[in-house]
């Protein structure tokens, strides 16, 4: 019988495969005591020259992967192995009880865990696993326990576990490891973001302890919606293998097809396509589809899985890569966008009751200006190597605005002082996410070069529906009427202020939502690489006369279900097959 799990999709993909249960197993840790604390550390000192040699191993495997930005989870790790205080700390408490090491190092451990999970953010609790990660290495070679091993996985399958460190992920079998299904994690948890880099479906947030999800049991897993489907029929399974087989050949096909220069309209008008990119590896796939630029470097991952702030000459070095790369196409840099559900804990010493609305993104920025201005400063030093633009996220009001655009000068005037080279004519632009924004676009507009709605949060925001929140994640409505009409308040703004106006948000990659967004007077549309094939495809067999004739019709409109009845009505826009779109 099919049963059927909702859980959060973090990595897009379908993946049909049994089961395979994966855990760490558990071993005895042995308490006696000792004499020879000396013989106790000298056992402890090759166990760390065992686990040493097996992160710089994983470290290179994953810089040569997915590049430095992950492969840096593994220096994080080696920081830990290294941590002088910690081995310190250890031989203090084994002089002092007289115990094995085994023990003393269990009991640190635990100690320090219980410490960092009386921190309430779920987010910070997480990073517990590097720890734990470590521990778990040097306690395997003290013991002389083998250590579970992922990089030889006897068939292909679903990996379903309770939780999966980095090293987990870093060391999986590729070609056997067809999906991931964990209980525990996060959307920024460091294994989520590996098997997105890695382009492995993923699920998490499903009980791994269901009895359904027995070891060689057949599942369906849906990366995208998040849907986990248990003993699938066989109807089932050749629906979602049809879809596989669909997909992948509309890819093929718009691949073999593609395109140089801008998108066009069936009556001759230019559409600007541009990627949505978080990752150096990006840029190859992203020059692949003959994107028009970046629309959007979420500069924010350069920040995360580490303990210390990236230096400036770190930041200036990603951004001149990605800026010589595109050139001259442009590259849009998103100021940090650090919060609600993206967290770093050398930055967030506190806990918000409402991440999505307290202090992250600008407003972040903002209450740490030297480190915001160091983050200008190479940007703008960047700028000397490509087209780079740069944008403010979570702007709510005027005064925001102008108040991160005199951080931006005064980053200016040092670099003019030390003679260092950037655009003078850089572009400076807002994403428009916060309803209050968008209500006073005319005013932004006037002190902006360019405007990105980022429809995600915007939507969130103007609903008030928390999207990854799945008892309500049926009122997040990329359709409602009121969405439609504060995407069309800020275009026109845009328009009356002769200034660009792109989409960077899930909307942009959607090909249902396509005529709609070009007959509102969108101007550009930013989206993950992988889409832009299909989305090129749909805008050539449109009118832009026709598109706006659509759009007045949906203005019109009191539901979304309205809305979205005349947008199925259109040639070309029926929700054929399997629907795994995360809107």
């Amino acid at each position: 019988m099919e049963v059927y799990l909702q859980g959060m999709g973090v990595s897009p993909g379908i993946a049909i495969a049994p089961v395979l249960h994966y855990s760490r197993s558990a071993f005895e840790i042995p308490k006696h005591a000792i004499t020879d604390v000396s013989g106790e550390l000298a056992r402890l000192d090759r166990a760390v020259s065992k686990v040493r040699h097996e992160l710089n191993e994983i470290y290179q495997k994953t810089l040569d992967a997915v590049g430095e930005a992950h492969a840096d989870i593994f220096r994080v790790h080696l920081m830990i192995l290294e941590d002088v205080a910690l081995r310190d700390d250890l031989a203090a408490q084994m002089e002092e009880e007289k115990l094995n090491v085994e023990f003393i190092l269990d009991s640190i451990a635990k100690r320090y865990t219980e410490m960092m999970n009386n921190i309430q953010d779920q987010r910070f609790r997480e990073r517990t696993a590097d720890l734990l990660d470590v521990v778990d290495r040097l306690q395997r070679h003290l013991l002389g326990s083998n250590r579970p091993m992922l990089r030889q996985i006897p068939k292909p399958s679903i990996l379903v576990a309770r939780d999966l460190t980095p090293s987990d992920t870093a060391t999986l079998d590729l070609d056997k490891a067809l999906g991931m299904l964990v209980e525990t994690g996060s959307p920024t948890s460091h294994s989520a973001i590996l098997a997105r880099a890695l382009e492995i479906p993923a699920v998490i947030g499903i009980s791994v302890s269901n009895k359904s999800l027995s070891s060689g049991s057949l599942i369906i897993l849906d990366g995208t919606s998040g849907v986990v489907i248990i003993n699938p029929s066989a109807e089932t399974v050749e629906k979602y293998q049809l879809e596989q087989q669909r997909l992948q050949s509309v890819q093929d096909h718009l691949l073999q097809n593609i395109q140089a220069g801008p998108a066009c309209t069936a009556d001759g008008n230019p559409v600007t396509l541009e990627s949505n990119i978080e990752l150096p590896l990006e840029i190859k796939h992203s020059l692949k589809m003959n994107v028009q630029g970046v629309g959007l470097y979420r500069t924010e991952y350069l920040y995360f899985n580490r303990d210390t702030l990236p230096s400036e000459e770190e930041q200036y070095q990603a951004y001149a890569h990605v800026a010589a790369e595109l050139s001259p196409a442009p590259v849009t840099l998103r100021t940090m966008d650090i919060g609600g559900d993206k967290f770093v804990k050398y930055l967030q010493n506190y806990n918000d009751n409402n991440p999505q609305l307290g202090l992250r993104a600008i407003r972040l920025c903002l209450a740490n200006p030297d480190i915001f201005k160091v983050q200008l400063r190479a940007m703008l030093r960047a700028s000397a190597h490509g087209t780079i633009q740069i944008m403010f996220p979570m702007i709510s009001s005027i005064e925001e605005l102008r108040e991160a655009k005199a951080v931006l000068a005064k980053a200016r005037k040092e670099l003019d002082e030390e003679g260092i080279p950037y655009d003078p004519d850089l572009k400076v632009g807002s994403m428009i996410e916060v309803p209050s924004a968008a209500l006073q676009a005319d005013h932004m507009a006037a002190e902006c070069d360019f405007f990105s709605l980022g429809t995600n949060d915007l939507i969130q925001y103007l609903l008030a529906v928390d999207r990854v929140n799945e008892k309500i994640a049926h009122l997040y409505e990329p359709a409602h009427p009121s969405v439609i009409r504060m995407i069309h308040m800020v275009t026109a703004a845009a328009a009356a202020h002769d200034i660009p106006c792109s989409i960077c948000g899930e909307m942009a990659g959607d090909p249902f939502y396509t005529e709609l967004l070009l007959g509102l007077g969108v101007s550009s549309l930013s989206m993950a690489s992988v889409s832009i094939p299909a989305i090129r495809a749909r805008i050539s067999e449109l009118t832009l006369a026709e598109a706006r004739k659509l759009a007045e019709a949906i203005l019109q409109k009191a539901t979304a279900s309205e809305v979205k009845t005349l947008l199925q009505s259109r040639p070309g826009n029926g929700r054929e097959g399997v629907d795994s779109e995360n809107t």
